[in-house]
């Protein structure tokens, strides 16, 4: 007969199986459990274990740990061996298959059962239960972990006593529902992402001392931009293109399909919520991004949301007219907020943080590539910004690209520190936005900005001219435009933090004063009464509690 340990990989999962034993019995508080499942699929959560129980004062641990180093050479414990014969369908684990056909008794071995242990048949059972739901959403039941991947239909509930592990696009199909708890931790896997498709709904609403987080499946210290994918809202409101569909979903896939007549619908609820490491290539010149709203409606409720370090942008919203409230955007790989497709939507309080090595706008901003003129025209309103770059020697950061025609109304900002230039304004159907009362600019500090933090603005001439010859240093310095150059708004050194940051102007900040005044209306805040997005002086505000600003 076969021994049960002669397959190395079999002789891994009976290893593994020793450890997390021994590691419950050991009851480390700083472990909590050894999530066995885990151990067979994710290969850095293995590595990990691995390392820690090396590092174990535990004789035993210590002992196995070092067995496990050796028999986990390449990290890889679930490849199908070439040529061989396919697991039953109730088994997904090839390795556990490989076992049990191994010992499948013949006449002569049916009083032979020792040579199945208790570990392979509790294994057996958890892997078959993960079989019999097949590409349905939960998979691993072990300990609070679950992986979900493939379709979600009727109504869903993720709970802050789980972690929830993205496997592949995860779609909340028309009609159906996902409401996630605060407190509650999603994991991405790599090419994972979540689509809340048009005519589903997201309820994520997080609280300050208990936000929503969606993070990387990579070990705390090795995580990075474009780790997984991101949050995908798509709804009914209008947008200036037929038949839209959504980047990163494959193209003829109808549930990237957004857009349609309805103004006020909504897509759902995202608030104190954290999107971090997002934004993985999906094919050559495309990424996700932290956050994407396509077709979202005014009913849509974003607010309290942060997206730290994306790979491409923050977040885009593409069309529609969703409102954004409450905002943080750090670190983000191409722009902080880029938007097209007729966006006209609101912003009140939005801080934006460029990163010194990556990154290009905090605001780009377009109508339609293909057609400048398109309608609805891109027409955002923007109370009560803050947008910072550390003057990176490395990337030329503009505060604002505005292009194709793009409008929109910007109000109380103050801009810091960016080693391109404050904006820039492209094509000449971007510019004739002014006249038209489309596109608007009023009380704003700028302080640093281009060469030697003096120049402001770029000149353009000949081949450099991409909008008739239209002088952005003249307009912006006018009084039409209400802006101060130069004037320091006080930010603290903490303000460029990249892992602790303070955004609040000191008490003495100029931005205290020369705000124009906030719309009336339910979801404006009319006291901000500030330039900036938060109140100068302020020791508490409303970044705390629930923003958090890992490296990796």
């Amino acid at each position: 007969m076969v021994d049960a340990v002669s397959s190395p990989r079999a002789q891994l999962v009976e290893l593994l199986w020793q450890l997390k034993q021994n590691f419950d019995q050991e009851n480390d508080s700083s472990l909590r459990f050894v999530h066995f499942n885990t151990l067979l699929n994710d290969p850095v959560y293995r590595a990990e274990i691995i390392k820690r129980a090396t590092q174990s004062d535990n004789r035993k641990i210590r002992a196995l740990g070092l067995k496990l180093q050796q028999a986990n050479r390449d990290g890889v414990l679930l490849n199908k061996r070439p040529g061989g014969s396919s697991p039953s369908p109730a088994i997904t684990n090839p390795d556990i298959a490989e076992t049990l056909n191994q010992h499948k008794p013949n006449q002569s071995q049916r009083q032979s059962r020792r040579a199945i242990s208790a570990w392979l048949t509790l294994a057996v059972v958890m892997l078959g239960i993960i079989g019999y739901f097949g590409y349905q959403p939960v998979h691993e039941a072990l300990a609070g972990r679950h992986v979900v991947k493939g379709s979600l239909t009727g109504t869903h509930t993720w709970t802050a006593k789980s972690t929830w592990i993205l496997e592949g696009i995860v779609y909340v199909e028309a009609g159906s529902s996902l409401t996630i708890e605060p407190g509650t931790r999603i994991e991405g896997r790599p090419g994972s992402a979540l689509v809340v498709t048009r005519d589903a709904t997201l309820f994520a609403r997080g609280q300050e001392n208990a936000p929503i987080v969606f993070t990387s499946n990579q070990a705390s210290g090795t995580r990075t931009a474009g780790d997984w994918g991101g949050v995908v809202l798509l709804g009914n409101a209008p947008v200036n293109v037929a038949n839209a569909q959504i980047e990163g979903v494959p193209h003829g896939d109808t549930r990237g399909q957004f857009g349609g007549s309805d103004a006020e619908s909504s897509c759902g609820v995202m608030e104190y919520t954290r999107i971090e490491y997002a934004g993985f290539e999906v094919y050559a010149n495309n990424e996700l991004n932290g956050l994407t709203l396509g077709g979202c409606g005014s009913n849509t409720i974003i607010r309290n949301v942060q997206v730290h370090r994306a790979l491409d942008d923050g977040i885009e919203v593409f069309g529609g007219t969703v409102n954004l409230k409450h905002i943080v955007i750090t670190g983000a790989g191409d722009d902080s907020l880029d938007w097209d497709m007729g966006w006209r939507g609101n912003v009140q309080f939005l801080v934006a943080q460029q990163h010194p090595n990556v990154g290009d706008n905090a605001f780009e901003g377009d109508n339609l590539k293909a057609n400048p003129l398109a309608t609805p025209v891109s027409e955002p309103t923007l109370y009560n910004i803050t947008l910072i770059s550390p003057r990176s020697h490395e990337k030329y950061h503009r505060a604002m690209t505005l292009k194709v025609g793009t409008g929109g109304h910007f109000h109380n900002m103050i801009i810091d520190g960016f080693s391109g230039e404050t904006i820039d304004l492209k094509g000449s159907e971007t510019v004739g936005r002014i006249a038209t009362n489309q596109l608007s600019f009023n009380s704003m500090m700028v302080h640093r900005v281009g060469s030697r933090g003096l120049t402001f603005f770029d000149a353009e001439h000949l081949d450099s001219d991409d909008d008739g010859g239209f002088d952005e240093r003249r307009y912006f310095q006018s009084s039409a435009v209400n802006a101060q150059f130069g004037t320091d708004p006080l930010l603290t050194r903490d303000a460029y933090s990249l892992s602790h940051p303070d955004f609040a102007p000191t008490a003495r900040s100029p931005a205290r004063n020369g705000a124009s005044s906030i719309p009336q209306g339910e979801f404006w805040d009319e006291a901000a009464t500030y330039l900036g997005a938060i109140r100068p002086g302020s020791v508490q505000n409303w970044t705390d509690g629930w923003t958090s600003y890992p490296l990796n």
